[in-house]
């Protein structure tokens, strides 16, 4: 996906989440982002789409710390 780009699939958001918050993953992005744990595993689990702006947080993230 593009740098700017706000669509994010649950591989993708797998994939990065580890690389981001380690163990505990899920839990710690919720924190980061202000949403409930329980709101990433249905981001994770492909139930609901990833919202645009926790999209634009995590790529935030991801340039910040790679």
């Amino acid at each position: 996906m593009p740098a700017g780009s706000t669509n994010m699939k649950a591989e993708e958001l797998k994939a990065i989440g580890p690389k981001l918050f380690g163990f505990g993953w899920q839990t710690r992005m919720a924190e980061a982002l202000g949403v409930e744990g329980s709101t990433v595993r249905r981001w994770v689990s492909g139930a609901v789409p990833i919202p645009g702006p926790a999209v634009a947080a995590i790529r935030c993230f991801s340039r910040e710390k790679f």
